[in-house]
């Protein structure tokens, strides 16, 4: 059970969403903005969303930056974070659809302090889970290629991540209403604590009142120069970096050895900036176990760069936002739109907008749509020669 010493009354007085990674904490801002514009999104921790006891606002959500972290690292950032969550406080912990990242000590901490219910998947994004394994796109995860880039093998249950701990249901997710029904069975129960993906966040959601009418999804800002930053390995990826480049958005590859190293000249990428928008891609071989000190040394990279140009940013993968933002100094962004699911705009304390979003969503246009927003232009537009 959370720390009775905690203020606050017995009923539910709003939900807090602990993220693992920055775009996970971003896409579910962005399910919150079509109910409400009543959330606020931390990356400095819990407290910060709290006053007098309670959350201050309908909807908190915190990034606790564990994905790339150590297992211990993980486990002691999260139970810190449940210690601080107000008495009566709905807590969903985001985690990857696909399973990947700390998941195991994630559920192991929460099945130690009280009932905990995992319902992975996201069926919206043809990840479902039938009799105990995990499907993409009607392919077992284990037999899928969505791990290739991680460490490790993927599992071929969901049981074979969270373990047996009586503690802990592991339900089927065919569609949205077996994840109402999740919630739903939580409901006389403050102290459960629900763990899955983006769309168990948004049926949680849809649980709560419409405070206010939710914020502009669609409308473009104002003209500005964009960088896109591409901190995936998916090959998705690589295809929609492609469809950019067709908008005559020049794409500026930087070899991931040379960042790692700390030699890597910023000179082109600077230069192409000084003309209108780019992309960044990284290239060349590297150790997946090396990827931790690759996302660091990226957002050293694009710090360097951006740091004092009127430039917005479109960041791919949550490890590379959050590796951004930090090496900015950016310490609150505040969600107020979204250009499709997963990629939400955020605005930084200096004016900056930044838009997240999960390396292994949207389709062939995702990219190019994010660039239209941020620039001002219809999407498909060259926007530069």
């Amino acid at each position: 059970m959370r720390d009775s010493r905690k203020k606050g009354g017995g009923d539910m007085t709003g939900v807090m969403v602990l993220a693992d990674d920055l775009s996970g904490a971003a896409e579910v801002a962005g399910i919150v903005l079509e109910r409400t514009t009543n959330l606020e999104l931390s990356l400095s921790g819990v407290d910060g969303l709290c006053a007098a006891g309670r959350l201050s606002a309908t909807v908190g959500i915190v990034d606790l930056d564990t994905r790339s972290r150590s297992t211990a690292e993980a486990g002691t950032r999260l139970s810190a974070a449940l210690d601080a969550v107000p008495t009566g406080t709905r807590v969903v912990v985001k985690i990857d659809s696909l399973l990947r990242g700390h998941v195991a000590a994630t559920v192991d901490v929460l099945a130690r302090r009280g009932r905990v219910v995992v319902a992975a998947g996201h069926p919206g994004l043809g990840r479902v889970v039938r009799d105990g394994v995990l499907f993409v796109n009607h392919v077992p995860l284990h037999r899928s290629s969505v791990w290739n880039a991680e460490p490790g093998h993927p599992p071929a249950t969901v049981r074979d991540v969270v373990g047996t701990a009586p503690s802990v249901a592991v339900p089927d997710v065919t569609g949205d209403r077996d994840l109402d029904d999740v919630v739903a069975s939580v409901a006389d129960d403050p102290d459960a604590v629900l763990v899955g993906s983006g769309a168990l966040a948004a049926a949680v959601v849809r649980t709560l009142p419409a405070v206010d009418a939710a914020a502009d999804t669609t409308a473009h800002g104002s003209s500005r120069d964009v960088l896109t930053v591409v901190g995936t390995a998916s090959a998705g990826a690589r295809d929609q970096v492609a469809r950019l480049a067709e908008d005559g958005v020049p794409v500026v590859s930087v070899d991931a050895a040379a960042i790692v190293a700390g030699r890597a000249s910023t000179a082109e990428l600077e230069s192409v900036l000084a003309r209108g928008s780019a992309v960044l891609t990284v290239s060349g071989p590297l150790d997946p176990s090396a990827s931790g000190r690759l996302v660091a040394a990226l957002g050293q990279f694009v710090a360097r760069v951006v740091a004092g140009r009127s430039v917005d940013l479109a960041l791919t993968g949550g490890e590379t936002a959050r590796a951004v933002v930090d090496a900015l100094g950016i310490t609150t962004l505040r969600p107020v739109g979204r250009v499709h699911y997963g990629a939400v705009v955020l605005r930084a304390p200096d004016g900056r907008r930044v838009v997240t979003r999960p390396g292994s969503f949207g389709d062939r246009h995702s990219l190019s749509a994010i660039h239209a927003h941020l620039a001002g232009l219809p999407v498909g537009t060259v926007s530069q020669s």
